[in-house]
């Protein structure tokens, strides 16, 4: 497609009017792991369009878009894979849930962003943190704040709930959008019926007041230009030396296939570099936990003792007595639990040192 026919259809995006029959309402459904994304999707369509599954882990690891008839119009809905508690690093996930936007082209209407109305934790202030980085501050323009399974207000107003904590309230007054709240347990269809209508009104209104437009690539590319030149910012007060992605080599005039060949060698390479820290980081956590556990064993059975002072000739001897004599005596349940306590001592020690290896 050439530039002349990007910008008309920017132009159509922008100045449209609000989506008809002819034109599907296209949707994005956001949120963290557990919050009932894939429900709500289901809710919406009203048929099992989204795998939902009860799970620790997200479930849906990759952007599905479903489709439907709600209410004699057409939807497109995008289910993307919650924050967190995932199996994609955070810059695979990132860039898949920032998929969503090519999915709906030429963009999104509304993005539905899911909370559940219980305690306000840190992943919740980090979800929409992350919501608000990675899609910029023209997102708000787009963003209804869907709270599911409302029956666990148990009667308590949501605007009650809300006034609760100042950091929420304050999200969701800049989305122009608003809230809503789904009972997702909800078995009553006409009820159900009239939640997703409401909720599909005020998405009309969001596509009202945006004159008919949608979030477009153009932002979500501003986004992402933002992010890589406060990471830049950030390396720089470090006093590392930065290359931008934007900006070329002087004298250079990669395009096209070569550009993105020299990109991906520069990826692989920044891969091998972090698989090979990982290995290290590995091979040293396991060197570590085989001394600390020989050591905690040793001490738990009386061989090794935790003096300071004496000589190391000294030390040696005694450990080959004690040993000895161990060796030659029945070993009882007691002394079994402490060399087993001190080997789970002195293990776990290490296991805490290292515990970024392994929730990186």
């Amino acid at each position: 497609m050439s530039s002349s026919e990007n910008a008309a259809s920017r132009e159509v995006c922008e100045e449209s009017p609000p989506p008809s029959e002819a034109e599907p309402l296209r949707v994005v459904l956001l949120g963290r792991t557990g919050t009932g994304r894939s429900s709500s999707g289901n809710t919406i369509l009203g048929r099992s369009a989204f795998w939902v599954d009860i799970s620790p882990c997200s479930v849906t690891t990759q952007c599905k878009r479903q489709t439907g008839t709600v209410n004699g119009r057409s939807i497109s809905l995008i289910d993307t894979p919650g924050f967190f508690n995932t199996h994609l690093p955070p810059e695979e996930l990132m860039a898949e849930v920032g998929r969503c936007v090519v999915l709906s082209s030429p963009g999104p209407h509304a993005f539905l962003v899911t909370l559940r109305p219980d305690r306000f934790t840190q992943e919740e202030r980090d979800t929409l943190e992350w919501i608000k980085a990675t899609f910029g501050p023209e997102a708000t323009r787009y963003i209804v704040v869907l709270f599911t399974w409302g029956d666990q207000l148990q009667g308590k107003c949501i605007k009650d709930f809300l006034e609760e904590s100042d950091e929420l309230l304050e999200f969701v007054n800049s989305c122009h959008g608003g809230y809503h709240l789904f009972d997702n347990s909800e078995q009553d269809k006409t009820e159900c019926t009239q939640q997703v209508a409401q909720l599909l009104e005020k998405v009309d209104k969001i596509v009202a007041d945006n004159g008919g437009g949608c979030y477009s690539n153009e932002m979500f590319k501003e986004a992402e230009k933002a992010i890589r030149e406060a990471q830049e910012r950030i390396l720089a007060e470090k006093g590392e030396k930065v290359e931008s992605p934007l900006k070329e080599p002087e004298g250079t005039e990669e395009q096209g296939p070569e550009l993105e060949r020299r990109r991906r060698r520069e990826e692989e390479e920044r891969r091998r570099e972090e698989e090979e820290a990982r290995k290290r980081a590995e091979r040293l956590f396991w060197c570590e936990l085989a001394t600390a556990l020989g050591k905690g064993a040793a001490e738990g059975a009386g061989i090794m003792g935790k003096d300071k002072g004496k000589g190391k000739a000294v030390k040696k001897v005694k450990v080959v007595e004690k040993a000895a004599a161990l060796a030659a005596s029945p070993l009882s349940i007691k002394s079994a639990a402490k060399v087993v306590g001190g080997a789970v001592r002195e293990g776990g020690k290490v296991l805490y040192k290292h515990r970024k290896t392994f929730l990186h």
